[in-house]
């Protein structure tokens, strides 16, 4: 329940608001080329979703269930890049500059907190597909 979001009824019609954790993948190639991509999301419901479940990968201590979380998400995008022989994710925390800093032009920064290496194979795929 509470991965869902859903542990108080409160929370199910309206969620808290997230933190600011990014993640990041970075598409490795046998060529050497490497693309970037953040996690895919099909509406803006989904996008709070997403966010909130980024809070979990953040706020877990577990370093295997944390791995696991982002494992299963960088899965989804391999399925969009089957040639990939790597996918790394990129976790981290960014954080905003006040109103006055804003003003001085001052932008968000990137704190870098956890990477995984991902590999993936066509055969696994295939045997788990419909």
């Amino acid at each position: 329940m509470n991965g869902a979001g859903i542990d108080a009824g409160y929370g199910f019609f309206a969620p808290n608001v997230p933190s600011n954790y990014k993640l990041v993948f970075e598409v490795h190639y046998s060529d050497g080329k490497i693309e970037y991509e953040l996690p895919h999301v099909g509406g803006a419901d989904t996008g709070l979703r997403i966010a909130t479940l980024l809070d979990y990968v953040g706020q877990t201590h577990y370093d295997p269930l944390r791995e696991l979380l982002l494992k299963m998400l960088a899965y989804s995008t391999w399925q969009s890049h089957p040639n990939a022989v790597m996918i790394r994710a990129v976790f981290g925390f960014v954080t905003l500059p006040t109103v006055n800093d804003f003003q001085r032009g001052q932008k968000e920064s990137y704190e870098f907190l956890y990477a995984y290496d991902f590999r993936f194979h066509k055969e696994a795929a295939e045997v788990h597909s419909p």
